[in-house]
C-alpha cells in the first residue's frame, strides 16, 4: 500500500465473520469528480457447513449426440458431481432440451446417501440426447426447486453444447431477473458450438464463473472441483450496505477477483441513500470489488479528510470508509492507487480479448490478430499466466517478431480465451519485475514443448526445460 492508500481491516471474531480492507487514492484536485477505491472482503473464521442444495443442469439437445463422447462425459460428470455430494445435501438432475425435465428425483429435491447418489448416477447413465435448447425453463426449474431451502447455500452447475435457439431471446432476459439472488450458478462450454456471451450472462446474474471444456476428458474432475467448491461455502449470501453522503453517488459497483462482473444493475436502494449489494454465498475466501463514486468536489471543504461513503457487509461489525480530501496539490491527486490500475489495465486486457473476438467471429482475422498480440503482451506485463497460457493456443510468433493464427485453431480454444478473460488475479500478487527482451518485452517460447513463457522466465512451467539465453 502507499501512503495514500486507507486500509480499514476488522479482525475476525465473535462480532464478525469478515475482515474489509479499503485501498484508495484519498486526494482529489478540485476538478476531479469521481473517486475510485477497491474494496477487498475477507470471509474469516471457521463455520460448520451450510445446509446446502445443488441442482444439476445438463445440455441433453440433440447436438450433444455428436460427436458421441460429449453426451458420455455428460453423463459422467454428473455421476462423479454426485458421488462428491457430501451426505445430506438436497440434489437433483435436471434433462435440459427445449424444456426442463427432472429426471431424479421424481418431485422436489432429494437428501444425499448412499442410496439416493446410487439411483440418481443410474438416471444420469440414461441420459438421452435430443431435442432444442432453451436455458430460460433450465434455470426456472432450478429455481422452483430451491424454493423450500430460502436459508441453503443453493447452487447449480449448467452444461451446454449450443446456442439458447429453442425460444426467444427476449425470454433469458426475465428468467435470469426471477432467478438473481434466489441460487448461484457456475456454467461450462463444451464443444464448439456454444456462445460464451450467453454463459457469461447467466453467471454475471448468478454470481458463478464461466469457462470452456477443451477436452471431454476433463469435464468429470471440472464437476467434482465445481461440487467441492460449492460443498465449500458457509454463507448463502452476503449483501454489501453502501452508505453514501449527500455530495456523493454510487456510479458502479463491480466485482475485479476473483471474476469480473459488473454488479452495478444488481445494487438496490433500502433508504435514503443507503443501497445493498447482493454478492452470492461465500467460502472462507475473499472477493475484490472496484466501487466509483460521483463526488461534488466544490461543496467539499478543503485540505481535510472527508467520508465519501461507508461500506459494511450486512449482519456483520466490520465497515470502512472511503475518504475524499481536496487538495491543490496535483502530485498528491494525479497518482493512480495501485490496485485500482492493476483492476485497471485488467479490465483493458478483458476488453482486448473481447474486441479480438468479435473481430474473429466476424471475419476480420488481421484485426483478431492484433488485439490478441496486444492482450498477449499486457498479460506478460501483468503476469496473468492464466491468460498468457489461453492467448498462447491462438496466436503464435512470426519469424519476423510478429505474430499471427496457429494452425488448428479450434473454436473452443477461442471461447476458451473469450471466457476466460472473465478471470483476474489477486491486486495484491506482486507485479512482475520487468525482465526478458529489454528491447520488446517479448514472450519467449519454450524449444522442447513450444508453451509461450513470460519475458525472463529461466525454465519452462510445462516441461522444466531451461531456456535459452537470448
Amino acid at each position: 500500500m502507499t501512503e495514500e492508500s486507507e486500509v480499514t481491516p476488522v479482525p475476525a471474531g465473535e462480532e464478525s465473520e469478515f475482515a474489509l480492507e479499503l485501498s484508495q487514492n484519498k486526494y482529489l484536485s478540485p476538478s476531479d469528480r469521481a473517486m475510485h477505491a477497491i474494496l477487498t472482503v475477507r470471509a474469516v473464521g471457521a463455520r460448520p457447513p451450510a445446509e446446502a442444495a445443488e441442482v444439476l443442469l445438463v445440455d441433453c439437445s440433440a447436438s450433444m449426440d455428436w460427436p458421441p463422447t460429449k453426451i458420455a462425459a455428460a453423463r459422467q460428470a454428473t455421476a462423479v458431481a454426485i458421488d462428491t455430494l457430501r451426505d445430506g445435501v438436497h440434489f437433483g438432475v435436471v434433462r435440459g432440451t427445449g424444456h426442463a425435465e427432472l429426471v431424479y428425483p421424481e418431485r422436489g429435491l432429494v437428501r444425499a446417501n448412499d442410496e439416493t447418489r446410487a439411483a440418481a448416477k443410474a438416471k444420469a447413465r440414461g441420459l438421452i440426447a435430443g431435442g432444442g435448447t432453451a436455458m430460460s425453463t433450465w434455470l426456472s426449474l432450478a429455481a422452483s426447486l430451491f424454493e423450500p431451502y430460502p436459508e441453503a447455500v443453493r447452487h447449480a452447475i449448467l452444461l451446454t453444447d449450443g446456442k439458447n435457439e429453442s425460444e426467444p431471446p427476449e425470454r433469458l432476459g426475465p428468467a435470469l431477473a426471477a432467478c438473481t439472488g434466489r441460487f448461484d450458478c457456475d456454467a461450462r462450454g463444451i464443444g464448439d458450438d456454444w456462445q460464451p456471451h450467453e454463459l457469461e450472462r447467466i453467471c454475471g446474474a448468478l454470481h458463478g464463473r464461466a469457462d470452456a471444456v477443451l477436452a471431454e476428458a476433463d469435464l468429470a474432475a471440472d464437476f467434482r472441483r465445481l461440487i467441492e467448491s460449492a460443498m465449500g461455502r458457509v454463507i448463502p449470501d452476503l449483501r454489501l450496505r453502501i452508505r453514501t453522503m449527500p455530495f456523493t453517488a454510487l456510479r458502479f459497483a463491480k466485482q475485479v477477483y476473483p471474476s469480473k462482473v459488473d454488479l452495478t444493475g444488481q445494487v438496490r436502494p433500502v433508504g435514503e441513500r443507503v443501497a445493498e449489494l447482493p454478492t452470492g454465498g461465500w467460502a472462507v475466501e475473499h472477493r475484490e470489488y472496484h466501487l466509483c463514486f460521483d463526488v461534488h468536489t466544490g461543496t467539499l471543504p478543503a485540505a481535510e479528510d472527508i467520508q465519501l461513503a461507508r461500506v459494511e457487509p450486512v449482519g456483520a461489525a466490520a465497515s470502512c470508509t472511503v475518504l475524499g480530501h481536496v487538495t491543490e496539490d496535483l502530485t498528491l491527486s494525479s497518482r493512480v492507487d495501485e490496485r485500482v490500475s492493476r483492476h485497471t489495465e485488467q479490465a483493458e486486457l478483458r476488453g482486448l480479448i473481447q474486441d479480438g473476438w468479435r473481430s474473429y467471429d466476424g471475419g476480420a482475422l488481421t484485426e483478431a490478430v492484433g488485439r490478441w498480440g496486444e492482450a498477449l503482451r499486457l498479460a506478460v506485463r501483468l503476469g496473468d499466466e492464466n491468460l498468457v497460457t489461453r492467448l498462447g493456443r491462438l496466436i503464435e510468433e512470426r519469424p519476423d517478431g510478429g505474430v499471427r493464427l496457429k494452425d488448428g485453431l479450434r473454436p473452443r480454444d477461442v471461447k476458451s480465451a473469450v471466457v476466460g478473460s472473465g478471470l483476474s488475479m489477486d491486486s495484491a500478487v506482486p507485479r512482475p519485475a520487468p525482465q526478458g527482451d529489454p528491447e520488446n518485452g517479448q514472450p519467449v517460447r519454450c524449444r522442447e514443448c513450444d508453451r509461450l513463457l513470460r519475458p525472463g522466465a529461466k525454465v519452462c512451467g510445462q516441461c522444466r526445460t531451461p531456456v535459452e539465453a537470448r
